[in-house]
């Protein structure tokens, strides 16, 4: 068999429904080699003339022409890790790759090749939920209120698998109807951010619940800062909605706020501290025009979705906070989303210091609390009337 049938049929292997792996082959072989970057190919099929009334697949394809015969054997190689990690290929305009990210081609700098492992959500509302690596508590707790609220609502939640307000928003969305999907700033071969990547992590998790993660990069591009700002478009690009829950001055999230404008779609920010540094970048926003984003009704009414059902009434009570004591559901729901210290959560509830441990490590092991250094607070928002 030629090296040319053994790219060609190693791509066939990782091609999704409807996707032409010769296409594959040649846009992928084009990118291989040195100085070569996907959107000087999308630039280049939309300024040649001749490859103007091609469908986008075979205008790139075009654009990108026949692989030479000493990249077949490297591209051939690199399907075969693509093929390793589960994941299916499509080019811009093919039956597998998301319409809404397709909008506007090739205007619109949408990725020319998208990579995934997992299911791609089918059409329906998605929002995207972005901000701070560096996250407060009271971020975190926002984050995972918002996108827990949105996915039992039926909508997707798609953010960039970072540390932080993105992880906390995938977390939440995991077991709802919605699901998640991680855009990543890497090839899907690079462990990053390790503590997601590894065995049993986040990413993992996002897989086992019928999520996706999606790349547009070759498998072994490493992460640097323009992949990652890259990465902020495709986000935007996929979500009806963006929230911004917190950022600092230069916050990624501000770039995924300015994509989302460039496309249409709805920017929402959510209040916090003035004096914090993680509320420069939804402040800016909102002075900007966002719409500002307090509850998850905020969100839902922009997104059109029903509202969410709270598990809380769907019985009655029930044992959301069944493994802590009445005082201490009570202060946490307070609180909450803000984290209460350890300490100071042992004065107010009047318990002493090692029954409150022991109470805290069943209810993290029940999933109910979260930990984070300023301390632990609820996991879900509490039930209505209980609390202050």
């Amino acid at each position: 068999m030629s090296a040319r049938q053994d790219a060609a049929r190693a791509f066939a292997a990782v091609a999704a429904d409807g996707s032409d792996p010769d296409l594959l082959l040649a846009v992928t072989g084009w990118a291989m080699r040195p100085r070569r970057t996907f959107d000087a190919l999308r630039r280049h099929s939309r300024d040649e003339e001749d490859l103007r009334g091609l469908r986008p697949a075979a205008a790139v394809a075009g654009a990108a022409g026949d692989p030479p015969d000493d990249v077949l054997g490297p591209a051939a190689q690199l399907a075969a890790t693509w093929r390793r990690l589960g994941v299916r290929v499509a080019l811009v305009g093919e039956p597998a790759y998301p319409d809404r990210l397709a909008e506007g081609w090739p205007e619109v700098d949408a990725p020319t090749l998208l990579a995934w492992r997992g299911t791609l959500p089918a059409d329906g509302p998605t929002v995207a939920v972005v901000g701070a690596r560096r996250a407060t508590g009271y971020g975190l707790g926002v984050a995972a209120w918002l996108a827990e609220s949105a996915a039992r609502a039926g909508a997707r939640i798609v953010s960039g698998g970072a540390v932080g307000i993105d992880a906390a928003a995938h977390e939440a969305a995991l077991e709802q109807p919605g699901g998640t999907t991680v855009v990543l700033g890497c090839g899907h071969a690079v462990a990053y951010p390790r503590e997601h990547a590894r065995s049993g992590g986040l990413f993992d998790r996002v897989l086992d619940h019928g999520g996706s993660i999606v790349s547009e990069l070759l498998p072994h591009v490493g992460v640097h800062p323009g992949t990652v700002r890259a990465r902020n478009r495709i986000v935007a690009g996929l979500a009806d909605a963006v929230v911004v829950v917190e950022g600092g001055e230069h916050s990624g999230a501000l770039l995924t706020a300015t994509a989302a404008v460039d496309r249409g779609r709805s920017v929402l920010a959510v209040p916090g501290d003035v004096r914090a540094p993680g509320s420069v970048a939804p402040h800016r926003l909102l002075a900007e025009g966002a719409a500002p984003c307090t509850a998850p009704a905020d969100l839902l009414d922009v997104l059109g979705a029903g509202p969410a059902v709270d598990p809380a009434s769907e019985d009655g009570e029930t044992d959301t906070l069944g493994p802590l004591p009445p005082e201490v559901q009570r202060e946490l729901a307070s609180a909450w989303p803000r984290p209460i210290r350890v300490d100071d959560l042992a004065v107010r509830a009047a318990l002493s210091p090692g029954r409150l441990l022991a109470t805290l490590t069943r209810a993290r092991v029940m999933g109910v609390i979260a930990e984070s250094a300023e301390g632990v607070r609820l996991r879900h928002a509490p039930p209505a009337g209980r609390g202050s």
